[in-house]
């Protein structure tokens, strides 16, 4: 019975092992709402820390010193807002915060910049990290919201305002 319990236990730890790389999963999630008395198009997104952590190293220059500059440019270049025109809108950045799990990233578009028609919407953040990364948008208007889930190799969307 001795002979087996150091095998027993190796194939527990390798079991319990395979169990929690299973779980391991990339997901973000960009909620963004018209909101007609502020006249804005505000833009939250959130992801886990770990997963901008990676990201932000891969494009720093080895020190995190302005992380709020650097994660604003990394914001900027993955996620796109263009008009009917084809003009790129550039978010205004409100502010980010962070909890021990997650941080938040939040934006906002003055409405009289976007006029009416319908906005094309690209989300590709962490994309290029991970293979697997989802990334799911809602857009909510008027009380109705519609989901998106956005992957490597299809990360835009339309929507109509």
């Amino acid at each position: 019975m001795k002979q087996f319990f150091p095998l027993i236990s190796v194939m527990g730890l390798l079991i319990f092992s395979l169990h929690a790389e299973a779980h391991r999963y990339h997901f973000g999630l960009t909620e963004i709402s018209l909101n007609e008395r502020a006249q804005t198009l505000e833009i939250s997104h959130r992801f886990f820390v770990a997963d901008i952590e990676k990201a932000l190293s891969l494009a720093a220059s080895k020190s995190l010193q302005g992380a709020q500059k650097q994660m604003e440019g990394y914001v900027n270049t993955r996620f796109q807002i263009s008009d009917d025109n084809g003009d790129i809108l550039h978010p205004r950045w409100v502010g980010m915060e962070a909890d021990v799990h997650d941080i938040w990233i939040y934006q906002e578009v003055p409405l009289a910049d976007i006029g009416s028609g319908k906005l094309k919407i690209r989300q590709s953040m962490l994309m290029e990290i991970e293979r697997d990364q989802i990334n799911t948008m809602n857009f909510t208007h008027n009380g109705k919201t519609q989901s998106y889930t956005l992957k490597p190799g299809n990360s835009q969307v339309e929507i109509a305002i």
